[in-house]
């Protein structure tokens, strides 16, 4: 059975959710000020894991943030922007629609690497 999804966008003005049912139909819809520094992350936690009980099943979240440290001052992810794994839910950190990876400048010419990448996301490409 596919898990309840919630969608968490996170940004410096507010904390939008939407929580999926396994059908794929919307449950619930929120858009909350971000928490108080006070508290830091536990009421995001409390929030995932009180729908979680309410649901009586794990949640899958995908959490994405302005700001990689965002995910972490919220505690669902490491420093690495790597999502937490509790009993109620698994949060995987992704990056904001539209963000493109930072790239090194000044150390030469890396196209034909970056072509290179490109192959293991073949059909085939763990060959």
């Amino acid at each position: 059975m596919e898990p309840y999804r919630v969608a968490f966008r996170l940004d410096h003005r507010n904390v939008r959710l939407v929580l999926t049912a396994p059908t794929g139909d919307e449950l619930l819809r929120a858009s909350l000020p971000p928490p108080a520094t006070f508290w830091s992350g536990k009421p995001a936690r409390v929030l995932l894991e009180s729908l979680s009980i309410w649901l009586d099943a794990p949640l899958r979240v995908v959490l994405s943030a302005d700001d990689p440290a965002d995910g972490f001052s919220l505690e669902l992810a490491d420093e690495l922007g790597t999502g937490l794994r509790t009993v109620f839910y698994e949060v995987i950190a992704a990056r904001p629609v539209g963000h493109r990876p930072k790239r090194l400048r000044g150390v030469g010419d890396f196209r034909d690497v970056h072509q290179l990448s490109l192959l293991d996301r073949l059909p085939g490409g763990d060959r």
